[in-house]
């Protein structure tokens, strides 16, 4: 199975760029750097996307702009190093797998929350994995998400474990799971009960309902316009020297389809990134 895909891999080389940038990028495009400055934390970055959100609901949408928005402000049980390939600990921290390679048992990290302050359990993993393969759903990642034509199953022994396990040995392993987006039960199990989750965080949804456990959370959407994200203050990771991430205050992702267009604001210094 491939695990990235052709589909995605426009997406990724966007990703490693935004991500690049957040990490280094500390006052914004008003001051230039030098290879040896210290980035402080503060300011903004302005990119470019072509296209509008069909949701922020990854489970449900597979466009980049989904994508994107889905990898700055939600976050995975592993996740796959676009640089190196790598898999590396996420929101589970460790990890045990069986000699066959078919059960996989993961620990939570402890200090994660989401970014209403809810506390992130074994819970959100299940209810995440339940929602993708409900067949009202209708997800566009089930059949990333199944070995041997069966779904991952998953169970949760205590709020910090949770143990999958495959129908067969897969190649790929744990790195399946850098397709699955956990997203927060405590926001959206209602929907799925209700049969309502395939049309819930839609472009059209209050940006203090689309909570997340990663780096930014959404301030505003502006169709035709824009997208706004701030900081996540409850982003669980730190910098090698302790500090709290992300540097940045704010990413704004201006609505920009025509190329030519795109390329004028970004000579013009009215975009950072594109």
């Amino acid at each position: 199975m491939n695990v990235i895909s052709s589909r995605v891999f426009g997406v990724i080389l966007v990703i490693v760029a935004m991500c690049a940038a957040v990490l280094s990028w500390g006052t914004g495009s008003s001051e230039k750097h030098s290879s040896t400055s210290v980035p402080r934390p503060g300011g903004q970055i302005v990119a470019s996307i072509r296209s509008e959100p069909r949701s922020f609901n990854r489970i449900v949408k597979g466009d980049q702009t989904t994508e994107l928005l889905n990898t700055l402000m939600q976050g995975g049980l592993v996740r796959i190093n676009r640089a190196t390939f790598e898999v590396e600990p996420w929101l589970a921290e460790t990890w045990e797998s069986s000699a066959d390679g078919r059960e996989h048992t993961l620990h939570l990290r402890r200090e994660v929350t989401w970014s209403d302050g809810a506390p992130f359990t074994s819970a959100d993993v299940l209810f995440s994995l339940q929602a993708v393969f409900d067949l009202k759903v209708e997800s566009v990642l089930a059949s990333t998400l199944m070995v041997g034509g069966e779904p991952i199953r998953a169970a949760a022994p205590d709020a910090h474990t949770v143990v999958v396990t495959f129908a067969q040995a897969a190649g790929p392993g744990l790195r399946l799971l850098d397709n699955l987006p956990v997203l927060p039960r405590h926001k959206l199990e209602p929907a799925l009960l209700a049969g309502t989750f395939a049309s819930t965080w839609t472009s059209k949804a209050a940006p203090a309902e689309v909570v997340g456990t990663g780096p930014f959370v959404l301030r505003e959407y502006q169709p035709g316009q824009r997208v706004v994200l701030d900081r996540n203050p409850r982003y669980w990771r730190k910098a090698a020297d302790g500090r709290p991430l992300p540097s940045l205050d704010r990413i704004v992702l201006e609505i920009v389809p025509d190329q030519t267009t795109e390329l004028l604001r970004l000579q013009s210094g009215a975009l950072d990134l594109t």
